[in-house]
């Protein structure tokens, strides 16, 4: 008898080992899923007017005092960098802008578009 109850203990921990494995895997599967979805969304574009406070070395970014921006933040002075320092071509400290940027997953603040408001 107890030869029986050792084999039917250890048919269940097998069964109970491949069931936790089962469930491991499946959460793993959705987590990564749900992961790859929101990482290949395409980033929301904000659209913003600001003045040009200071252009860094080799325009390189751009700090602007914004206005505010709905959907993202209220008025304040921030660093962006531009997708190319041509992007800045023509645009001096002082000069009102019109421009739109993205926020990158690392918490970057890229611009798009910048054009001088008139």
């Amino acid at each position: 008898m107890s030869r029986v109850n050792r084999s039917m203990r250890s048919r269940l921990r097998v069964v109970h080992l491949a069931r936790s494995l089962l469930l491991g895997t499946a959460i793993a599967a959705s987590l990564t899923g749900s992961c790859s979805t929101a990482s290949t969304a395409a980033p929301r574009v904000y659209h913003a007017t600001g003045a040009v406070r200071s252009l860094g070395p080799g325009r390189a970014y751009a700090n602007i005092a914004h206005d505010d921006i709905p959907g993202y933040m209220s008025a304040m002075t921030m660093s962006f960098e531009p997708q190319s320092p041509a992007l800045l071509d023509g645009i001096e400290v002082g000069d009102r802008i019109a421009f739109d940027f993205v926020e990158t997953e690392d918490a970057r603040r890229v611009l798009t578009r910048v054009e001088k408001h008139r």
